[in-house]
């Protein structure tokens, strides 16, 4: 249950960092605000991508072993 939980934080956590940052960067551009928008966007994506990453993580697990 602990292997689930860390893993399922760290997957969250590191997609929603880059995914947010290509996203805010893309969306909205490179200049002074970036950080701080991009900070923005990653808090509300971590909020969301852990607690799914936590919960779906074990069945995305079961389907790459089917599909493996």
């Amino acid at each position: 249950m602990k292997l689930r939980i860390l893993t399922g934080m760290l997957m969250g956590t590191i997609m929603s960092f880059i995914m947010s940052g290509f996203i805010t960067a893309v969306n909205t551009g490179l200049d002074t605000g970036f950080l701080v928008r991009w900070a923005y966007a990653w808090a509300v994506a971590w909020g969301i991508a852990v607690p799914l990453a936590i919960l779906v993580g074990p069945y995305a697990r079961k389907w790459a072993e089917k599909l493996a």
